[in-house]
């Protein structure tokens, strides 16, 4: 149960970070932000190199974890696309759909199989998925209305398949080839940092305009680097223990959290209906646990 309960504090790290994430997106754009963060992350990070040898890893777990944070990287970068364009508890329980896509790559990548009450579980989330993003036929409440997205929810969806394949990866690299989180996570926030500042280049936003609107913001910045930080390791420890679709299918409980609370603080419309849909989504993590000892 180790694993249960750092998923879960995962998800509290992870909802307290998207609640000033999109505080921040309030007032800067999508691509200078993920910089920012990605290279405060990065800096913060520096104190593995200093406690231990990170180059002491093969050269295929190497590139197994480059290619993964190139992944994770524009997978965040789509997502804070969303988060700026978007309120709050509209875009983040599109993730929710997270743990069911997991574990369907996790299937035909690992062999890794889920019983039938995680399956229930997996259904739960994106049953609260639909229901936080159906909209009203009309005057009328109808469960046959189909959701129609925004544009921006596209990022999303293409930000859940870069989940799902980053995510396996994860599981490979602390179980199959043992690799320390901490190795994972520097080199991780390391790409990340150079992918976005050559999106900055190609797009030729001067790196001076950015670091000066760092500056405005930096409180709330560092209090997000760290926060990422937290979230990310507490969630590949976990992956250790438990398959990763029911690790992120735990984590994703952060929607209700970042939903109620953001939705409150930045008066997004249809606040209960999209609480409802997340409570299925906090339920499943109980159907989930029912047979996983």
């Amino acid at each position: 149960m180790v694993w249960f309960i750092l998923a879960s504090c995962s998800a509290l790290l992870s909802a307290a970070a998207a609640i000033i994430q999109k505080k921040v997106l309030l007032r800067a754009h999508a691509l200078e932000f993920s910089f920012l963060v990605s290279l405060i992350i990065m800096v913060l990070s520096m104190y593995v190199p200093l406690t231990m040898d990170i180059t002491a890893i093969p050269q295929s777990t190497l590139l197994i974890i480059l290619g993964k944070s190139v992944l994770g990287g524009l997978a965040f970068l789509l997502v804070m696309m969303a988060l700026e364009r978007n309120q709050i508890s509209s875009v983040l329980p599109l993730l929710g759909l997270t743990p069911a896509v997991t574990a369907c790559v996790s299937f035909l990548a690992t062999g890794e199989v889920l019983t039938g009450w995680e399956w229930i579980g997996i259904g739960l989330v994106v049953a609260g998925t639909y229901l936080l993003e159906r909209r009203p036929a009309g005057n009328s409440f109808s469960f046959l209305s189909v959701p129609r997205l925004p544009t921006s929810h596209y990022y999303i969806i293409g930000a859940l398949g870069l989940f799902a394949v980053s995510s396996v990866a994860d599981k490979l690299l602390v179980t199959g080839y043992k690799t320390d989180p901490r190795v994972v996570l520097v080199y991780q926030h390391i790409v990340y940092c150079v992918i976005f500042g050559v999106l900055l280049r190609v797009r030729r936003i001067p790196a001076r305009l950015v670091l000066q609107k760092g500056r405005e913001h930096l409180p709330f910045l560092v209090a997000i680097s760290a926060l990422t930080i937290a979230y990310r390791f507490t969630q590949l420890e976990a992956t250790k223990d438990a398959p990763v679709a029911l690790v992120l299918a735990v984590k994703r409980t952060s929607i209700l959290y970042a939903s109620l609370l953001g939705g409150k603080l930045f008066s997004d419309d249809r606040l209960g209906v999209k609480v409802a849909g997340a409570s299925l989504i906090v339920a499943s993590g109980f159907v989930i646990l029912r047979n996983v000892s």
